[in-house]
């Protein structure tokens, strides 16, 4: 097995267990297994894959535990971690200069949002987590019910006063008002939701991708303020459709995006959130790109659009 590791004993009941230490040859998406030699995999060791340039994605097993110092700094191609709510260490510099890393995603089973916190306060920049969380607590039921939350990047700007001899500090951006939102048991989703206003004056897609991702995972989203996100959507229709148009070859999971938003509200045509010049803006890009599969996934709504016109009048 190209997995290098060594074996520990722990320090209060003695039992034994593998730490990967490394592994031996190249590998864009990395599965560490849950046992080897039959030893239960419980610790990623310091720097086990530090400075690696052909890791895209990594899957850790619930069995882990343990995330030493740096086990994954410098990886500058890493763009996902998919892990449990398993970890109950979790070193400094896990994912420290992760450049690419943007998504998160774990598995709560026990939740233990401590190893939220940790991903965040070791990256100021934006990431986006996928929580699949167990509706009953303490079992696997399937299929879990799924968050998916982004947060905002956030800079420290210092400013030297020479005249006091002093340094000042402050923060840029929203990211570090959104990491508050989030403690070692639970995360505050009416004070996520009411820093949106924020997000919104940081500008960009971060705030675009925070409303599409409330909107299509709505978890704990009350009423007012999925109006807040539908008339966000909505006004920025255009731009959202000819981004996720325009990045679908590097991410495909975009046409999961707009099918989603384009049967969003089906029910009740009058609340939908792409409004039909945004499709259409939207097909003709598609078109021109050569995306046979999105643009019939947005002509496809075109034409349902069209024809709930047509029966109004």
């Amino acid at each position: 097995m190209p997995f290098l590791y060594s074996i520990e004993e722990h320090k209060k009941d003695k039992h034994k267990y593998a730490m990967i230490t490394g592994f031996d040859e190249k590998a864009s998406d990395l599965v560490v297994p849950a046992e080897i030699d039959g030893y239960t995999v419980e610790a990623i060791g310091n720097h086990a894959f530090s400075g690696r340039q052909d890791l895209i994605s990594v899957s850790l097993p619930g069995t882990v535990k343990t995330l030493y110092g740096f086990a994954f700094h410098n990886c500058r191609k890493l763009k996902k971690i998919a892990l449990f709510d398993s970890i109950d260490d979790y070193y400094d510099g896990v994912c420290r200069q992760c450049d690419s890393l943007k998504e998160v995603e774990i598995t709560m089973i026990r939740g233990w949002y401590e190893v939220v916190r940790n991903f965040l306060a070791d990256n100021d920049r934006t990431l986006r987590f996928i929580l699949n969380l167990q509706t009953d607590p303490g079992t696997e039921a399937e299929p879990p019910v799924r968050s998916v939350l982004t947060f905002p990047e956030y800079v420290y700007d210092f400013n030297e006063n020479t005249m006091a001899r002093t340094i000042q500090f402050s923060i840029a951006g929203s990211g570090m008002f959104y990491r508050e939102c989030v403690d070692r048991r639970s995360i505050d989703y009416r004070q996520y939701d009411r820093l949106f206003e924020k997000a919104v004056i940081d500008g960009g897609e971060i705030s675009e991708n925070i409303a599409i991702d409330r909107l299509l995972y709505p978890v704990e989203l009350s009423d007012d303020f999925r109006k807040t996100y539908e008339e966000h959507v909505r006004a920025n229709a255009e731009s959202i459709l000819r981004r996720l148009v325009e990045q679908y070859p590097d991410e495909p999971e975009n046409l999961g995006t707009v099918k989603a938003l384009l049967t969003y509200n089906n029910d009740d045509p009058d609340k939908e959130v792409l409004p039909g010049r945004a499709i259409d803006e939207a097909i003709k890009l598609s078109a021109d790109k050569g995306f046979a599969q999105m643009s019939a996934v947005l002509m496809e709504a075109g034409r349902t659009l069209a024809e709930d016109q047509m029966f109004k009048l």
